[in-house]
């Protein structure tokens, strides 16, 4: 038989219980709310580090409020883009020291988190993605001599860097993104010689164009004395005698109806040609009218000197002092 009043102590010990205990996690939480909860910003991935399990590859946490227990910790990564700034001194294929500035843009792969955390770590920029940034360009000009780096298209050199630094950076769960050239330092005296050469080769190429551009016009101009050759023997063979007299008369006939043409005098030989008068011959004054004739007359008269005296006067005209022979008498 049990107590009286025993159901009433049992239930009043278990409320106790159960109220310190609510107390005590409340205090434990209160305590270790740091080491209980975690909250993972945007932009931002947890790798979560078991204290019996491990780190276990391929789970990773999304952003937000998370729940741990207390001994196993959570590491945070950028799963953002991130830019690395570096300085790079390299020697080209012949030797010459060359300068230069890139920045490399990257980013974790959050599928491979857990995998990164195991084998490198948080600090994976500075462990992995400098040097290999570094190593690439520099064996990229060790590659090539001074001349091609500074002839070589930007696209074409950032294409060939970013690719290497693709697949070196790939295998360490690292992504590149974009890979920027900001400066490309030459010394001054090889920059120099590289300019004189492509200034000579340049006018080099002008040289050969123009040898070009004469040889395809003499092609043209030996096509079109071939051509004009043939036309002439042609024509040679169908100039006849009886041809060239009947072009002649159409020729003559035309000009002689141009309204430009006023007098064709048409040669008495063979071998004359027609004569053509100008065409002013229609801007001529026409004559005075006067006493019918007298233009005639004026025509008809001799050309005689004008002579004049000491004091400036004309002297009477000259008349002939030989004497007419006698009139000679018919004969009966």
């Amino acid at each position: 038989m049990t107590e009286p009043g025993g159901s009433w102590w049992w239930s009043e010990r278990t409320s106790v219980v159960l109220v310190g205990t609510v107390v005590v996690l409340g205090f434990l939480t209160l305590l270790f709310w740091w080491a209980i909860f975690v909250v993972i910003l945007p932009g931002h991935a947890g790798v979560l580090y078991d204290l019996f399990r491990g780190t276990r590859p391929g789970v990773y946490s999304r952003e937000g409020l998370k729940v741990k227990l207390p001994w196993n910790r959570m590491y945070i990564y950028d799963v953002r883009i991130q830019s690395g700034s570096y300085t790079v001194r390299a020697l080209s294929r012949e030797g010459m020291a060359v300068d230069a500035d890139i920045v490399v843009l990257f980013r974790p792969k959050p599928e491979e988190l857990a995998l990164l955390h195991q084998e490198i770590g948080t600090d994976y920029a500075a462990r992995v993605v400098a040097p290999v940034a570094v190593g690439v360009v520099r064996e990229y000009f060790a590659q090539h001599d001074s001349h091609e780096l500074y002839t070589v298209n930007a696209t074409a050199l950032k294409t060939e860097i970013m690719s290497s630094m693709r697949g070196r950076l790939g295998q360490n769960h690292v992504v590149v993104d974009d890979v920027v050239l900001h400066r490309l330092a030459i010394p001054k005296a090889v920059l120099e010689a590289i300019e004189q050469k492509l200034t000579h080769e340049q006018l080099a190429a002008g040289y050969a164009f123009r040898l070009e551009a004469e040889k395809a016009e003499a092609y043209r101009l030996e096509i079109r004395g071939t051509g004009l050759n043939r036309y002439y023997s042609l024509v040679n063979s169908a100039l006849t005698p009886s041809l060239l007299t009947w072009r002649g008369i159409e020729a003559t006939v035309e000009l002689a109806q141009s309204p430009s043409s006023k007098v064709v005098i048409v040669g008495s030989g063979k071998d004359q040609l027609p004569i053509i008068l100008g065409s002013d011959i229609h801007t001529l004054p026409e004559p005075r009218p006067g006493r019918p004739g007298a233009a005639e007359r004026k025509a008809a008269e001799p050309l005689q000197p004008r002579l004049s005296g000491p004091g400036g006067e004309t002297p009477p005209p000259i008349t002939s002092s030989v004497p007419r022979p006698p009139p000679v008498a018919p004969r009966p």
